[in-house]
C-alpha cells in the first residue's frame, strides 16, 4: 500500500532485500487497521497472518509482482495487496495497482466485505468499491465510468448480484474443519465472483495433489491442484469473441495451499492461456505465522 506523499516509482538501483522488506511494510499497517475494524464487534480469537508474494510470467517472461498481507481468524479477515508491471513491460506501460478487503465469515464461506481496488496506468485511472451484506452486493462504483457501460451488455440485475463474493474475497476459500483442508472435495466448488463490472462464475473441480516448488519460500507442504472454468452470468458484452473464448479455455488452472492454523486455503499458483502464451502467477513467499 502506498503512503500518502510516498513515490510509486521505485530508486532507480535499489537493494532487492531492501525494497521487499519497504514494500511488505508498506501493506502491514492498512491490513492490521482493517483487521482491529473487523473484529472491533467481538472477541479477538488468534489471529494467522499471510505474508505473500507474487511474480507474475507471460510465456517465462517476467511481466508483473505482487504481494498480500492477510490476517484472519475464525470470524473474519482483512487483506491489502498491491500489484505493479515490471521488467519490460513497465517500458512500454506503467501500471500498478492496491487494493483492500475486510470481511466475515459465516459457516464455511465468506457473507459479507467492504472491497476497494484502485489502479494506475498510462492510459486510465480507476477506482472501484463494493460493499457487499449477507452474500447481496448492496452497494458498487467504478469511478470513471467506462465509455462502453451500456453497450452490447448483459444487464446486472438484482439476482446477479445474489449471492456473490469479491474478487480478492473469492481467493479465500473455507473448510469445514482445519484437519480436512486438503481433502480432495475441498477443490470442488463454484466462486461467483461480481467485481462491480462482471458477474461471472469460476467454476473449480479436482485435479491432483502434488508439492509445492522448493523454490516457494515459506510453503514446501502438498498443494490442491484444480482445473479452473470461467462462466460469464452479466455485465459481459456479447459482440465480444473474447468473452466466449475465456469459457472454452481449458487450461485454466489454480494451485491451492493451506494457510497454517486455519481452514482456509488460498492460491498459491495460476495458470491461464492466452492467445499469446501462457501466463503464470506463483508465489515467492507463503509465510503463515500466528499472532
Amino acid at each position: 500500500m502506498i503512503l500518502p506523499g510516498e513515490s510509486l516509482r521505485p530508486d532507480p538501483s535499489p537493494d532487492p532485500s531492501t525494497e521487499r522488506t519497504s514494500f511488505m511494510r508498506r501493506l502491514a499497517v492498512p491490513a492490521a487497521v482493517l483487521f482491529m475494524a473487523a473484529s472491533a464487534s467481538g472477541a479477538f480469537a488468534q489471529t494467522t497472518r499471510l505474508d505473500a508474494v507474487y511474480s507474475v510470467h507471460l510465456t517465462g517472461i517476467p511481466i508483473g509482482q505482487g504481494a498480500v498481507i492477510l490476517d484472519l481468524n475464525e470470524s473474519g479477515f482483512a487483506a491489502a495487496g498491491t500489484a505493479k508491471f515490471t521488467g519490460l513491460v513497465r517500458m512500454i506501460s506503467k501500471g500498478e495497482g492496491t487494493s483492500t478487503v475486510r470481511g466475515a465469515f459465516t459457516q464455511n464461506r465468506v457473507t459479507s466485505s467492504v472491497y476497494a481496488t484502485q489502479s494506475n496506468s498510462s492510459e486510465r485511472k480507476e477506482k472501484i468499491d463494493i460493499v457487499v451484506e449477507n452474500g447481496f452486493a448492496k452497494e458498487f462504483s467504478v469511478l470513471p465510468p467506462p465509455p462502453d457501460l451500456d453497450r452490447n451488455r448483459v444487464p446486472i440485475t438484482q439476482d446477479a448480484r445474489t449471492n456473490v463474493v469479491d474478487p480478492l474475497s473469492a481467493g479465500l476459500m473455507l473448510v469445514s474443519a482445519p484437519g480436512d483442508v486438503l481433502n480432495p472435495q475441498s477443490c470442488n466448488r463454484t466462486l461467483p465472483i461480481f467485481d462491480a463490472r462482471f458477474r461471472y462464475d469460476v467454476v473449480l473441480s479436482y485435479l491432483r495433489t502434488e508439492t509445492a516448488p522448493k523454490k516457494t519460500d515459506g510453503y514446501q507442504g502438498p498443494v490442491l491442484v484444480c482445473q479452473a472454468r470461467y462462466v460469464p452470468v452479466a455485465g459481459h458484452r456479447t459482440d465480444r469473441q473474447q468473452v466466449q473464448q475465456l469459457a472454452n479455455n481449458k487450461e485454466l488452472f489454480v494451485w491451492l495451499a493451506p494457510v497454517s492454523d486455519t481452514r482456509v486455503l488460498v492460491p498459491i499458483k495460476v495458470s491461464i492461456s492466452t492467445p499469446i502464451g501462457t501466463m503464470v502467477v506463483e508465489a515467492t513467499r507463503f509465510r503463515a505465522t500466528p499472532r
